[in-house]
């Protein structure tokens, strides 16, 4: 990237535990001569140059030409066992204006050792990764544990140093996190759950967040599936989530979903709402609840009709209620490779500010190696934001397939809206994905 990127408070955090996990590696990795074990390999880079022009609506014009590069790499079957090492990062180098706090800057995403039972019901992770269990939804500097009894019933635990990842200053951060789920799953029928999670830390009134959760999926027959979450915050002592929902597929061109969720502010947003984003602003007492309903029909081989509706409900006057309706065709072509369609939506609300009108439509053209895209929005407002009753977007892209491990593309985009008088923007990427096995004495 020319020049190395910083790395963030999280990512250093990290660096001793990157090299313990080396270190835990060597003995798995080499033979008693030195020579390496059998492994598999996996690296893939991606590299993107940004240039955009954006000019705001009081006069203030910007050029950025940010280079960012994200890498992954991945070796499994470390030493012929099923033991693996997963790595994710990123840096932003600026070439012009800065498009962030600063010219330079970059995190360490994941890197962690994971362990698969070979028959499937146990895991394990060391080191720093995703989690998504139960009422955690999170990014942890720790360990992870799971497993599953022969009749299906298991249990996961997990605990570490939270990492919070946020462009904004002031997002509190914790000092440790653990927790847990207790589960009973029947494969393709059913799967229940309960899990329990504590951060230590000083969040909203001073107190730690702790959560308690349970997660339902059920198939009630071949074409009805039931899904079901909720999530109680002890801390502030209300319901932070709630989503309940029916999927029925009674034939091969019907599929239909309706459901209901609800949330509030200060449950859901504990640990994560910026200082800045809350009251007067944003009011963190406001709880909101949604009813939606969506409808794909496939009336004809390749054309897909999408019926959809919703309704929000805010507990507070401001933003008050909404509703919205859309519809909208699909045309599948070219072997199901490419798509073209159209929608239109229509929000009504109590405010005139938050009503509007929004027209989309979309193509792709795939011969061969070669791919081109175009898609254009915009949206039509009732009451005039900073003098504009509209705003619209249009982007083209085009890729292309040079060898099995390389592909380039590029976008190209234009946005005129209340907030910006004019915006261009282009994107080059390059994707290079490599792959490997190395074999050493058996």
């Amino acid at each position: 990237m020319g020049r190395p990127t910083t790395l963030g408070s999280s990512g250093k955090r990290l660096l001793p535990s990157i090299v313990a996990i080396f270190l835990l590696l060597l003995p798995i990795l080499l033979l008693p001569d030195g020579s390496a074990r059998a492994a598999d390999l996996s690296l893939s880079s991606k590299t993107y140059l940004r240039y955009y022009e954006r000019e705001l609506t009081g006069g203030n014009k910007y050029t950025f030409a940010p280079l960012y590069e994200y890498l992954s790499a991945d070796a499994t079957n470390l030493g012929g066992v099923p033991l693996a090492f997963h790595f994710y990062g990123w840096g932003r180098v600026d070439l012009s204006d800065p498009s962030g706090s600063g010219k330079e800057s970059g995190d360490l995403g994941s890197a962690y050792l994971e362990y698969q039972h070979p028959q499937g019901n146990a895991q394990a992770k060391l080191g720093r990764f995703f989690l998504a269990e139960g009422v955690a939804v999170e990014t942890l500097d720790g360990v992870f544990a799971k497993a599953t009894t022969p009749v299906g019933l298991g249990v996961s635990v997990y605990g570490g140093t939270p990492v919070e990842q946020s462009i904004l200053n002031g997002t509190r951060v914790g000092s440790s996190l653990y927790g847990g789920r207790v589960f009973f799953v029947q494969a393709g029928f059913v799967e229940i759950g309960a899990s329990y999670l504590l951060e230590n830390g000083t969040f909203q009134e001073g107190k730690d967040r702790e959560l308690y959760g349970g997660d339902l999926w059920l198939r009630v027959t071949p074409s009805v599936e039931l899904t079901a979450q909720a999530a109680y915050n002890r801390s502030v002592r209300e319901m932070a989530s709630q989503r309940y929902a029916v999927r029925i597929v009674p034939g091969a061109t019907f599929d239909i979903s309706a459901g209901y969720e609800s949330y509030t502010y200060k449950g859901l947003f504990q640990s994560t709402l910026n200082p800045a984003f809350v009251s007067p602003p944003l009011d963190n007492n406001d709880k909101v609840q949604t009813i939606f309903g969506i409808v794909d029909w496939a009336f004809v081989p390749g054309w897909t009709l999408e019926v959809a509706g919703k309704h929000i409900r805010h507990e507070n006057s401001d933003p008050g209620d909404a509703n919205r309706g859309e519809v909208g065709v699909r045309y599948a072509y070219n072997d199901k490779k490419d798509i073209a369609g159209f929608s239109a939506a229509f929000v009504s609300a109590d405010q005139a500010e938050n009503e509007y009108q929004e027209y989309r439509g979309f193509a792709s053209y795939s011969p061969a190696k070669l791919r081109l895209t175009l898609d254009a929005l915009t949206q039509r407002y009732k009451q005039e934001i900073y003098g504009k009753k509209d705003q619209y977007q249009v982007v083209a892209t085009a890729g292309y397939q040079v060898l099995a491990a390389l592909h380039l593309s590029g976008d190209l985009t234009y946005t005129q809206s209340p907030n910006y008088s004019k915006d261009y923007a282009g994107l080059l990427r390059a994707t290079l994905e490599l792959g490997m096995a190395t074999g050493g004495k058996k």
